[in-house]
């Protein structure tokens, strides 16, 4: 129970499920006066799994109704325990200066097919194959990225490997998946005193429960590694009090990365709200990625300027002038997102991980606490990899060793290893 537990921290946390008729809100819906409208579409990925997913767009109106237009697009990827809803946050910074939103689940994540996540390792092949639909769709001009925790280390993947992306924002990337492994067992661990070497071997017996459920290995997803193959300009975010995603992932990641780019920390933790100042930069930064220079798409509409001061489309007429089928209710009249303190995301919820962890501190199955509750899951554990995998397989060898060692340095008696 206590590995099964960790194992479903990085490849099952809780799944948000949800009716997309009651939280996306309406298929058509209004910002300040002008007109947009959500496309609910299906995207299927490599392993042909099918991705639920929704496109913002603007919809023209006046003398351009009708008219062909590509918006640039961006594409928000959420977190571990997120969905498409959490795009919700985007759309009223995005809409209005004529950058659609495309939000989808990831696979294994809200709606979507799949029974497992892998906190980017087959997330990034998810994104790949969201961008080259939008490619071909005709719809979009220019694309960029916005990513929160496991959606912004999958973003430094994919944009190792698609130079053409215009610009990401990534909040809370963490820039190895083992690392933050080890800083999660140290954490949990390090009030009873536990010896690194079994936070060590503690870490083996999760990768390899992991390569078993979820199909994939920890030491494969390292933001860290790709970053230094990035060059498109990009955005870093971090909260200074994140005590799950620790702030320096980001600053390593920041550090190497080696396009154009720009890092902003403020108050808060993982999971708390960003404060307005970051969503004016976030703002900022994809108008100058996605606007500026860019050519004219179809039309050149009349402008207006947003409180940002960033000059935008507008298009506004009487409900009435275009019947039914436009009218449509202000957006913060109608947003149905749930609030973020009901989303549970594990990494997120310090009580999760401490559940987890509790039984590693206070005590395994015979009631022993600390160390020996730690010493009793591990030795159960090379039992069962033993059983299944056999005597020699690498994984065995290397918890045997590493118990073995323990016991040579303990005067606590013998390990039946």
């Amino acid at each position: 129970m206590v590995w099964e537990t960790l194992v479903n921290l990085v490849c099952r946390p809780p799944r948000y499920t949800y009716d997309p008729d009651e939280v996306l809100g309406p298929k058509r819906f209004r910002i300040d006066g002008r007109l947009f409208q959500r496309t609910d579409v299906e995207v299927v990925n490599k392993r042909k799994q099918r991705l639920k997913c929704s496109h913002y767009t603007p919809v023209l109106e006046g003398n351009h109704a009708g008219q062909a237009t590509r918006f640039p697009c961006v594409v928000y990827c959420h977190g571990n325990c997120g969905s498409r809803v959490d795009a919700s946050d985007c759309l009223d910074l995005l809409l209005p200066q004529s950058i659609s939103v495309f939000a989808f689940d990831f696979s294994g994540s809200g709606l979507s097919d799949g029974e497992t996540i892998s906190l980017g390792f087959y997330e990034q092949d998810d994104l790949m194959a969201v961008i080259e639909y939008l490619r071909n769709s005709g719809l979009v001009s220019r694309i960029g990225l916005w990513g929160r925790s496991m959606g912004a280390a999958t973003s430094v993947l994919v944009a190792a490997r698609d130079p053409s992306i215009a610009g990401m924002v990534l909040d809370s990337a963490f820039s190895s998946l083992t690392q933050v492994m080890y800083e999660l067992a140290n954490q949990y661990m390090k009030q009873v005193k536990v010896p690194k070497i079994l936070i060590n071997g503690a870490i083996s017996v999760l990768r390899k429960s992991v390569q078993k459920k979820g199909n994939f290995d920890i030491r494969d997803v390292n933001p860290e590694e790709a970053s230094d193959k990035c060059f498109i300009p990009a955005l870093f975010a971090h909260a200074d009090g994140d005590d799950f995603v620790l702030a320096h992932h980001s600053k390593h990641l920041y550090e190497r990365y080696s396009g154009d780019k720009n890092i902003i920390t403020f108050g808060g933790d993982h999971n708390s709200p960003r404060p307005a100042f970051f969503f004016d930069s976030v703002g900022i930064f994809f108008y100058n990625v996605l606007i500026e220079n860019a050519e004219i798409e179809a039309v050149e509409p009349p402008m207006h300027m947003t409180p940002m001061g960033v000059q935008t489309p507008t298009y506004t007429a009487p409900e009435k002038q275009y019947g039914a089928a436009t009218a449509a209710p202000e957006l913060n009249a109608v947003r149905f997102s749930p609030p973020k303190q009901e989303m549970h995301n594990t990494w997120g919820d310090s009580h999760s991980l401490a559940a987890a962890f509790s039984p590693l501190v206070e005590g395994g199955a015979q009631g022993g606490g600390g160390e020996d509750g730690v010493i009793e899951a591990l030795c159960t554990s090379l039992h069962e990899m033993e059983a299944e995998l056999g005597p020699s397989d690498p994984n065995v060898l290397e918890l045997r060793k590493m118990l073995r060692e323990y016991q040579s340095q303990t005067p606590k008696g013998t390990l039946t290893t």
